[in-house]
């Protein structure tokens, strides 16, 4: 007979359920929970748990954590009764989840399926051709992108939810995923496990002293007549980043305390907005706060800290998909905003997806409006409506005012015939002796020197940091003019080719680089845009085949080294996608100084040095917080 063990710290659920579950022909057992009784469960583990967890500070829930720890219970089916629907996408590894009031056929329904199923439980790797149908699902109704360098994420997520739901085969849990009408929201379940990102408090301060010093002011004297100010955090996790602002906001601008003020706060993960909304932190997410902002809007309990009232009642907290074409929308707040924050979101996305998710940020933001991405984020070859800023070490963006219509022109007066001559009356010559002097003959200036003939390389380097800056246009007009005293320029060929790759205007840009190798065939900046444009295209093998050109032409060109570590990552081959960051990383430790470094999307040294390190970091598992040097020895 198929055993349920019902475990509930008031045994009201065990009242609830014993006589329906027995009258099914089930034995069934009733305990409160204990450390003893996992002990208990282990060496003779029932069929099923029915777990009654009230909320996260519980009895239940310190028993549920217990079991997810103990080796032999963690892939005991278990269905979680609860009062509170937030916690289906905390418990994303139970079997089932009820809310009470829960429906008695369905909670049935569940038993029997479980009681039907022989356990599961999953070892080794998925086929590369198993994994190929959820990454297309994925991409498709969530805009996320799983490239071969994360596909073992994908894997994790997928053998976490199988494991749950005790189903075997990657075919029945995919077709379990395409019946939204019975999987009880499975799709967003899923997505809980792949898109938890790791964020603190006041993260990225060079972002925050250029929003406190002068982003803010600017939004603040532009609406000083509306007394009103929006802001959207768009993929805010677990909610640091919009309370942080919401901070920001109160330390520095006491002006704003009668403003209508509001920060919209929205992610894909239901379970990071649970969290997000409780508004309760460990320790380690406030590890870049400084103590006067813990001890003003912070309240300690123990090991966690609870954020202030007056900061909650700021930011509002939604559900929203970014790769959905929802917004911008007034009715949820993503319309007529001010400043829009989407930091570490993009890079889930493929590059059509990040066009599409920018055009409509820039739709959604009022005229002057500001956006920050992450510091290894661009709008490099994705959007030309926005301006790039550089303020205390960072940048950021501003959208640029529409442009004016041309008023229509007035045709000119008709000219007058000149064939004939008007006649003209001529004054009568005063006496001689009235007459002014003659006046002198005018001085006629010196010619001026001619002007130094133009710098063609000058140019070029002007045209450059236009580019890294993200001025296209005028960098265009830069390359041009290099290109009109020097035609053989190849490296002004090469720009004029990114300013073409820049707009998705892949064959044009070809047409430039085939003409950079026809001047210079030793051009390594040239085969590094054929390369870009591989990379773009989806076409990484071949990329690779570029960057190591440029590579045998010259070893230490850091941005080589850093593609080819992407397209490794995206071909799987972990071992060379390492090799390549530490060479990324060895080039750059020998560069002094802060600049922006070519072709890196108007990355600074540092900011880049800061990227290679924890992408390094992170694909040997190890801590990006410890240690960062040694990943280059």
């Amino acid at each position: 007979m198929f055993s349920i063990q019902i475990i509930d710290d008031g045994l009201e659920l065990c009242r609830e359920l014993r006589n329906w579950l027995e009258q099914a022909g089930y034995a069934v057992a009733c305990t409160l929970p204990g450390r003893a009784l996992v002990s208990a469960l282990a060496s003779a583990p029932p069929g099923l748990l029915v777990l009654g967890i009230r909320d996260v500070n519980g009895a239940g829930y310190e028993f549920y954590e217990r079991l997810q720890n103990h080796r032999q219970l963690r892939h005991l089916p278990v269905i979680v009764v609860s009062e509170n629907p937030d916690l289906e996408y905390e418990l994303l590894d139970v079997y089932d989840f009820h809310c009470r009031p829960f429906e008695r056929s369905r909670l049935l329904n569940a038993v029997a399926r479980a009681a039907a199923l022989e356990p599961a439980r999953l070892t080794g790797h998925f086929a590369n051709a198993q994994l190929e149908p959820f990454k297309d699902i994925l991409l498709q109704r969530s805009g996320l992108y799983f490239s071969a360098s994360n596909w073992r994420l994908l894997e994790r997520g997928l053998q976490r939810r199988m494991q749950a739901l005790q189903i075997h085969a990657p075919q029945k849990y995919f077709d379990y995923l395409n019946r939204p009408a019975d999987n009880q929201d499975e799709f967003n379940k899923l997505v809980g496990l792949l898109t938890v990102g790791e964020t603190s408090f006041f993260r990225y301060r060079s972002h925050h002293d250029a929003l406190v010093n002068q982003v803010f002011p600017a939004l603040i004297e532009n609406n000083r007549a509306q007394r009103r100010l929006r802001l959207w955090s768009a993929g805010c996790s677990t909610g640091e980043e919009p309370y942080s602002l919401a901070m920001k906001l109160l330390e520095n601008f006491p002006q704003l305390h009668d403003w209508d003020v509001e920060i919209l706060a929205t992610d894909i993960n239901k379970r990071s907005l649970r969290q997000a909304r409780e508004g309760v932190y460990r320790e380690r997410s406030l590890r870049q706060a400084e103590p006067s902002y813990r001890e003003r809007y912070f309240r300690k309990a123990g090991e966690l800290y609870a954020i202030d009232s007056r900061v909650r009642r700021l930011v509002r907290f939604g559900y929203l998909n970014l790769h959905e074409p929802c917004y911008p929308d007034p009715r949820h707040g993503t319309a007529g905003l001010d400043l829009i924050v989407c930091r570490n979101v993009l890079i889930y996305f493929r590059a059509e997806t990040i066009k599409q998710i920018v055009a409509r940020f820039a739709d959604g933001l009022n005229p002057g409006g500001y956006l920050f991405l992450g510091h290894a984020e661009t709008l490099q070859y994705v959007s030309d409506r926005f301006t790039r800023h550089h303020q205390h070490g960072a940048f950021y963006y501003q959208l640029k005012a529409p442009v004016a219509a041309k008023p229509a022109s007035v045709p000119s007066p008709p000219s007058v015939p000149t064939s004939v001559p008007p006649p003209r009356t001529v004054p009568a010559s005063p006496p001689v002796s009235a007459r002014s002097p003659a006046p002198a003959a005018p001085l006629v200036p010196p010619p001026l020197p001619a002007p130094p003939p133009a710098d063609a390389d000058a140019l070029y380097r002007q045209a450059m940091a236009a580019f890294d800056l993200e001025g296209f246009t005028a960098a265009d007009a830069l390359f041009d003019e290099v290109l009109a005293l020097r035609p053989e320029h190849s490296l002004a060929l090469v720009g004029k080719g990114l300013i073409c790759a820049n707009h998705g205007d892949y064959q044009e840009a070809r047409r430039w680089c085939a003409r950079a190798i026809r001047y210079d065939d030793l051009c390594p900046e040239a085969y590094l845009l054929r390369g870009l444009i591989l990379d773009m295209e989806g076409e990484a093998a071949r990329a690779l085949v570029e960057y190591q050109k440029v590579l045998w032409l010259k070893s230490d060109f850091v941005m080589a080294h850093y593609f080819s570590a992407k397209c490794f990552g995206q071909l799987g081959q972990r071992e060379q996608q390492g090799r390549a960051l530490r060479n990324a990383l060895r080039c750059l430790e020998r560069i002094a100084g802060d600049e922006v470094v070519s072709f890196s999307g108007g990355m600074s040294r540092p900011v880049l040095l800061d990227l290679c390190r924890r992408e390094a970091a992170l694909l040997h598992g190890a801590n990006v917080d410890k240690n960062p040097r040694e990943l280059t020895r």
